[in-house]
C-alpha cells in the first residue's frame, strides 16, 4: 500500500511540475502581462530582376542642306522666269526674292523656282518663305535641270514661312518651288527664301 502512494504521489509532483513548465512556456511566447516578448526575425531576400525596357526609336535629326539657285523652269512657256532673281531666294535675306513674271491671266498648270542641292539627295522638308499671301505652290524634285520633276508634296497656300513635309524617301538633286495658283489682283509671286532639309 506504501507503494502505490508513494507511486501516486510521484506521479501527481510529476503532472504539477510539467503544467508549471507549460504555464511558464505559454506566459513567455504570448506575451504574459507584458514581462516577457518575443522577437521573431524575418529575413527576406530580394533577388533583382532586370527587365529590358523598351525605348523608341531615335528620330534621325534634321540638317540643313544647302541650295543654289539655278533658274527658274516654265516648261509652258519660254523657258525662263526671272532666272537672275534666283539667287535672291537662298541669300538668308528675306528682304530679297525672286518672283514669277507679272501676269494679267495665269493660264498655265504653273511656273517654278529651280534650286540645286549640288548632288542627288534625300530630302525631307523643304520651308518656303513668301512676304505676301494668295499664291500656292508644292515642291517637286529630279535629277535634271531641264526635267523632268515629280511632286512630292501636298499643293498648300503660301503665306508667310510654309514647311513642306515631303513624301518619304523623297530624293533629287534639283528642287522646284512650284507656282500653281498667284495672288489677285497683283499676279505675281514672291519667294523670299528656300530652306531645304534631310534626315
Amino acid at each position: 500500500m506504501g507503494d502505490v502512494t508513494r507511486l501516486l504521489a510521484g506521479g501527481a509532483l510529476a503532472v504539477f511540475v510539467a503544467a508549471a513548465i507549460a504555464i511558464a512556456i505559454a506566459s513567455v511566447t504570448s506575451g504574459g502581462g507584458g514581462e516577457g516578448t518575443t522577437t521573431t526575425v524575418t529575413r527576406t531576400t530580394t533577388t533583382g530582376v532586370t527587365r529590358p525596357t523598351a525605348t523608341a526609336p531615335s528620330r534621325p535629326k534634321a540638317s540643313p542642306v544647302k541650295l543654289t539657285g539655278a533658274g527658274a523652269y516654265d516648261p509652258e512657256g519660254d523657258h525662263h522666269e526671272n532666272d537672275d532673281l534666283a539667287p535672291l531666294a537662298v541669300d538668308g535675306d528675306p528682304a530679297t526674292f525672286w518672283k514669277t513674271e507679272h501676269y494679267h491671266s495665269f493660264k498655265k498648270s504653273g511656273v517654278g523656282l529651280l534650286l540645286d542641292a549640288g548632288r542627288h539627295r534625300t530630302l525631307s522638308r523643304v520651308i518656303v518663305g513668301t512676304d505676301g499671301p494668295g499664291s500656292s505652290a508644292q515642291v517637286e524634285l529630279g535629277d535634271n535641270a531641264a526635267g523632268p520633276f515629280h511632286a512630292v508634296s501636298t499643293d498648300r497656300p503660301l503665306s508667310g514661312t510654309t514647311a513642306f513635309t515631303l513624301a518619304k524617301g523623297a530624293a533629287g538633286r534639283y528642287v522646284v518651288i512650284w507656282i500653281t495658283s498667284l495672288p489677285q489682283p497683283a499676279a505675281e509671286a514672291h519667294i523670299t527664301e528656300v530652306r531645304a532639309e534631310t534626315g
